[in-house]
């Protein structure tokens, strides 16, 4: 049959195209060598994605040891007030008003209530020191409140500071941690999270004012000045491939 004649013939099924195309030799050789050069260069595409993927799981599940270390920036306030006998005053200091800096994150958070009557017993062994005591308040501030190494009351009625501390961050104690973790960003994931420390610290004060029957060189009085020191530590984690 003609190729004129084959084509009058053609009534536009594709099938009667393929039956025409493989019915020739020459377009058999052709057609295979293409299709071989597809499953080859297919076979070689899988192979080498194969590769990659499977890299890319032995990293992303091959622990590596890490050291997180911590830059530490130490944020005041101080607050100074007199109290007068058996007054009960609860101090606010919002945490916005600490200059936190780019990229730190604050971890914990120290309160100092220093008596006006801390040296009292020195200069006039006579005066007796007033009693205090002090509380953090627990309150909506995002922090660890449950802690166990918290320390979120005191008191003292022997001229001492009161020292009290709340953790913010969750882990977070400034000493260097080890971490096991594939790459350097999930070493670091557990101490990039934001929103800790968001809120108002509340300190209460209580005052009970200490007398003497026997005037000393000191005059007595029935109030005190007392000075609430605060301490915000924030921090920067770096981590360190150990070799």
């Amino acid at each position: 049959m003609s190729e004129d004649k084959k084509i009058e013939d053609f009534n536009g099924d594709f099938r009667q195209v393929f039956n025409e195309i493989f019915s020739l030799r020459e377009s058999n050789t052709i057609t295979t060598i293409f299709i071989s050069l597809l499953f080859l260069l297919g076979s070689i595409n899988a192979l080498d994605w194969n590769k990659n993927y499977y890299d890319d799981a032995i990293n992303a599940t091959t622990a590596e040891d890490w050291t997180i270390e911590f830059e530490i920036e130490t944020l005041t306030a101080e607050h100074k007030e007199v109290w007068q006998d058996e007054e009960v005053k609860v101090i606010d200091f919002f945490m916005e008003d600490f200059l936190v800096p780019d990229g730190h994150n604050i971890g914990a958070i120290n309160v100092t209530v220093v008596p006006e009557d801390s040296d009292a017993t020195i200069v006039d062994p006579l005066v007796q020191c007033d009693a205090v005591a002090s509380d953090i308040e627990v309150n909506d501030l995002t922090a660890q409140w449950s802690y166990e190494g918290n320390n979120l009351s005191g008191q003292d009625s022997s001229c001492d500071y009161i020292f009290m501390n709340l953790q913010v961050y969750p882990g977070y104690t400034g000493k260097d941690v080890k971490s096991d973790a594939p790459n350097e960003f999930q070493a670091l994931m557990p101490w990039l999270i934001e929103g800790w420390g968001e809120g108002v610290l509340e300190i209460k004060v209580e005052l009970d004012v200490n007398s003497v029957d026997q005037l000393g060189p000191v005059s007595q009085d029935n109030d005190e000045e007392i000075i609430i020191l605060v301490e915000v530590y924030t921090f920067l984690a770096k981590a360190t491939l150990n070799n």
